[in-house]
């Protein structure tokens, strides 16, 4: 008889289904993972730990009538890795996921989060090295995720120049109208695919990292105008945004996309443009500080 509630199924059979999952896991970085009460990861000497934490929250990031848990799992990790990528040059280790669950929701929720999990610790390579269990009144998942870089191959959000380049890679506005497309009960297209499985843009960030032609960097998961605001704040600089060669889809601004949004020196736009012949141009660093369009996501914002 299969146990169809978590209150049914108990945190011991629930626990039991983790450790079959990610027990057996093999990285060169993991060297004790799920089962105790820390994971233990090996460093490379020489390089530096790179740590982010990102949520998502039944009610500002999914509501259960129309959510997809596996592909909850896969957004999770593709998030958080996505920030990782938002570093620079950053080779991930291993995440660490807790999630919270009502007594009564029903088995396969869990189960089918785990699946996602599973499924894209194996597609990055990356092991689930831990976590944790709680009752919740709310549907609730977090997600740690811990990388490895040489010092010299981070880029931070405050370091742009006035006079650089604002560019992007990725999506603009994709995962916006797979929202809106799910909240209309569809469940299948690009644009659904784009809201629960952005790209972390690896690739991309350790190109502008090892080739030196990034002056700063920020992943846009609130979306592109408050992407550019926090690099032009953090740079004490201002910026002028200009969307006419971009590959806009929708509202660039609404967030979720997970793209890369970084400067770039006007010199060594052609280098960029070779190694990374998809990035497109969405404004410029300017000494003089402006007011941005307000714009993105803002837990605390009233929507």
């Amino acid at each position: 008889m299969v146990m169809k509630t978590l209150a049914a199924l108990g945190e011991r059979g629930l626990l039991s289904i983790i450790f079959k999952r990610f027990s057996r896991q093999r990285a060169k970085g993991l060297v004790l993972g799920p089962g105790d009460d820390a994971a233990v990861l090996r460093l490379t000497p020489g390089r530096v730990l790179v740590a982010t934490q990102d949520d998502l929250a039944e009610g500002t990031h999914f509501e259960t009538g129309w959510a997809d848990f596996r592909r909850l799992g896969h957004k999770l990790f593709r998030v958080n890795l996505s920030d990782l990528a938002a570093m620079g040059d950053v080779e991930p280790l291993a995440v660490i996921v807790s999630a919270g669950f009502p007594s009564s929701a029903p088995r396969s929720w869990a189960v089918d989060f785990l699946d996602g999990l599973c499924d894209d610790a194996k597609a990055f390579r990356t092991p689930v090295a831990g976590g944790n269990l709680s009752r919740s009144s709310k549907v609730f998942f977090s997600m740690t995720a811990l990388g490895a870089a040489l010092p010299g191959r981070v880029l931070k959000r405050s370091t742009a120049r006035a006079g650089d380049l604002i560019a992007g890679v990725g999506p603009l506005g994709a995962a916006a109208e797979g929202l809106k497309a799910l909240k209309a009960g569809r469940r299948t297209g690009p644009a659904i695919r784009a809201f629960y499985e952005p790209a972390p843009q690896f690739k991309a960030a350790s190109v502008l990292a090892r080739k030196g032609l990034a002056t700063s960097l920020i992943d846009n998961s609130d979306g592109l105008a408050r992407s550019v605001s926090l690099l032009a704040e953090s740079s004490g600089l201002g910026a002028e945004v200009d969307l006419s060669r971009a590959p806009v889809r929708g509202d660039p601004h609404a967030g979720e996309d997970f793209g890369l949004v970084f400067t770039v020196p006007p010199s060594k736009w052609r280098a960029v443009k070779a190694a990374l012949p998809g990035a497109y141009p969405v404004g410029r660093m300017t000494a003089r500080k402006t007011s941005l369009p307000r714009g993105g996501f803002d837990h605390f914002h009233a929507s």
